[in-house]
């Protein structure tokens, strides 16, 4: 059992189901009652993500296996053998769309996860054949050596970047920070294991809670203070402006799960670190019925699921794959400005296709087929 924080909230949640007539949508209001120490101060937080943020916390969540500098690309890619490499490619935008005209491999048997570039260096998670994985960085600025430089050499997952410090869990997934140089490292929080991390302010920390039965948490870093935003097993959340789109497990579903919205300024307006004890405060989670796998992305205005299902926005609750009943057949695996790039699996989970999808163009541009010996 996870030792729990000094400020850690003592959640009773009320459910009151109210079906929304013809949309397919359950309002779940839930009540909540914070615990801590008494302040006489108070602390309010808003969020408003702009599309640029957007965009890094959906590949955040779709652990990005690609990324542009330029008219370069990085990323992995599979040989006839099915073994992938870490490379680079030149694309250009052609009469039919973009297209890679050419590749240079940079090394061979890895597999490279987390893409994210900052200041003249590309990072990355290496994972080798055999399993082990280590944090990596990569000049990319012009006529740069292109000769990766392993500045973390242990377990390590869910790489993003905040304010120049690079985060990720370590090997007890307890999240840590460094410097780009991978030294002057620190402990952000150690008091339980968490997964899929993401800062989305200097102080507020959204996580799975492994030990709370996969649920969303928020923390507050200064302090500790912690507080449950949505029960049961949740993956994949992303902000869009104020709204926080997630997607949720019920406990009889199995791996079936819904998608979910919540407002997360209504949240934080009660989310208050230093309130007296027994503040409680009031939130509505939006959760669909639709079915679907446990991966989405969010690209412009449109919510992408598996198998190459997508709705506009202000259709979120319509967003439904058949991932959860026959697999991935296809997955994003990198969401740009102007486009998006796909996987397609066979049933081995081969990948079978690389493709670039071009919302302007309302189609798929560059493809690259894959044959395996």
């Amino acid at each position: 059992m996870c030792k729990r924080s000094l400020f850690a909230a003592a959640l009773s949640v009320l459910l009151m189901l109210l079906m929304l007539s013809g949309c397919g949508v359950t309002k779940v209001k839930v009540s909540s009652v914070t615990s801590g120490k008494a302040e006489t101060e108070s602390a309010s937080f808003t969020v408003n993500f702009a599309e640029e943020e957007t965009r890094a916390m959906s590949n955040a969540m779709i652990a990005s296996r690609f990324v542009h500098v330029g008219k370069t690309l990085y990323g992995s890619r599979h040989d006839e053998y099915g073994e992938p490499y870490f490379c680079r490619m030149k694309y250009t935008a052609g009469q039919n769309g973009m297209y890679v005209r050419e590749t240079e491999p940079i090394e061979r048997q890895i597999d490279a996860q987390y893409l994210t570039v900052a200041d003249g260096f590309l990072y990355y998670l290496r994972e080798t054949m055999d399993g082990h994985t280590s944090l990596v960085r990569l000049p990319v600025a012009s006529g740069s050596a292109c000769v990766p430089e392993i500045i973390y050499d242990a377990s390590c997952d869910f790489l993003s970047i905040r304010n120049g410090r690079l985060i990720v869990t370590d090997e007890q997934h307890h999240l840590i920070s460094m410097a780009p140089d991978g030294l002057d490292r620190k402990t952000l929080l150690a008091d339980r294991e968490i997964y899929y991390p993401y800062l989305i302010t200097d102080d507020l920390l959204l996580y799975q809670d492994d030990a709370d039965g996969e649920s969303l948490h928020l923390r507050y870093l200064p302090t500790g203070f912690d507080l449950r935003v949505a029960q049961g097993r949740v993956f994949s959340f992303i902000l869009k402006g104020s709204e926080l789109y997630f997607l949720r497990s019920r406990e009889s579903d199995g791996e079936k799960c819904h998608i979910c919205r919540v407002d997360l300024n209504e949240f934080l307006s009660g989310f208050d670190p230093l309130a007296s004890p027994n503040a409680a405060f009031a939130f509505t989670i939006e959760e669909s019925e639709a079915a679907m796998g446990p991966r989405f992305c969010i690209s412009g205005n449109h919510l992408n699921a598996s198998n190459y299902k997508t709705v506009p926005l202000s259709q979120w609750e319509e967003l439904s794959d058949n991932a959860w009943e026959v697999g991935y057949t296809s997955a994003c695996q990198y969401v740009a400005e102007d486009y998006e790039i796909f996987y397609d699996y066979d049933d081995q989970s081969r990948i079978t296709k690389m493709l670039f999808y071009e919302p302007a163009l309302k189609r798929p541009g560059y493809i690259e087929l894959y044959q395996y010996q």
